[in-house]
């Protein structure tokens, strides 16, 4: 069971109980109960941090012959619980359950490939196409037989990790829209890349999917843009990416680069040394923390690197001091 938000002329907007049910080859949806504008209304409170949801809506999921536990019927109440009484109970889950782990693949005709974009995006980061043959089967058990309705009402859940700055990136990735470019920064600057063009194509693809029937299979056609697609397109043309700052990624290049480097072992420098590196006393040095330090080096480091034009030897020195104070202030 799961709950959908739905329109409402009067009420803006909706609540119902749906199930995902098998249908031949397929996965359907069908309400269950209806909670109208309000579903906190059926939530009871006995005192203390206890609740407990309306035995009414049990009943009367029971009569079209559907069992519905107070342990099922949690997690769709648990966004409407009391605030303060939800703060008590999170942490853990009510109703933990252990997926098997298989060993097996889930063929890739098994999952629909903008399903596989998105859960890339929203598990890992980003999107790998070299990842997309084969991945453990636990990796997309929450796709599995569940209806088209259903599984979109977990990835609106899901979204809502998403910062307002990732949004562009998000549809730019999951609707891969860079396989239309041959920009060289395609990938990297999405940004730089001609912004008409781009409109153009993602409405394409939005179009295709919006057309496609193994991606709505089981579901009720529909006259224009489904409404699970109406999120996308507001997502897509009510965002932009962010501003880059140039000097940022240079900083951010540079460390990323040379973060795994570690000078030879002969290189040995004395703690006054060390202080003359860095530029200040003996004294001063000793009392800088970790962070400090680290924005101390990493200042310096942009001058006296050799790419940058600077002293390879004092680099090194750099370097090693830098290493050896970080280690030594770990250990206080």
């Amino acid at each position: 069971m799961y709950l959908a938000c739905l329109p409402d002329k009067k009420n803006k907007r909706r609540y119902m109980i749906r199930q995902s049910y098998a249908d031949g080859d397929c996965y359907r949806s069908r309400d269950l109960f209806d909670l109208g504008d309000d579903p906190g209304r059926f939530i009871k409170y006995p005192g203390g941090n206890g609740f407990y949801i309306d035995t009414a809506v049990e009943e009367a999921i029971a009569e079209i012959g559907v069992n519905a536990s107070q342990e099922d019927l949690e997690p769709i109440f648990m966004p409407f619980i009391d605030p303060q009484i939800r703060r008590v109970i999170d942490g853990f889950d009510r109703r933990a359950k252990h997926h098997k782990r298989g060993d097996k693949c889930i063929p890739a005709e098994a999952v629909h490939r903008f399903d596989r974009y998105r859960l890339h995006f929203l598990k890992l980061g980003r999107i790998d196409p070299r990842r997309m043959g084969c991945m453990p089967g636990a990796f997309y058990a929450d796709l599995i037989k569940k209806s088209r309705d259903e599984i979109e009402y977990d990835f609106i859940t899901a979204e809502k990790i998403l910062k307002p700055h990732e949004l562009a990136l998000y549809t730019y990735q999951i609707f891969d829209l860079q396989r239309y470019f041959n920009e060289h920064f395609a990938h990297s600057h999405p940004e730089a890349l001609d912004q008409q063009r781009m409109d153009r194509f993602f409405m394409e693809r939005l179009c295709r999917l919006n057309a496609d029937e193994s991606f709505w299979i089981g579901s009720d056609k529909v006259s224009g843009l489904h409404q699970h697609l109406v999120r996308y397109a507001v997502m897509y043309f009510d965002s932009s990416f962010p501003t880059r700052d140039p000097f940022q990624d240079f900083l951010r290049d540079f460390i990323n680069r040379h973060r795994f480097y570690r000078p030879p072992e002969s290189v040995k420098v004395s703690l006054a040394e060390s202080a003359r590196l860095f530029g200040v006393s003996v004294e001063a040095l000793k009392k800088m923390d970790r962070r400090a330090l680290a924005r101390q080096y990493r200042k310096l480091a942009l001058m006296h690197h050799p790419d940058k034009g600077g002293d390879t030897e004092n680099f090194v020195k750099l370097t090693a001091a830098y290493q050896k104070l970080m280690k030594r202030k770990s250990c206080r």
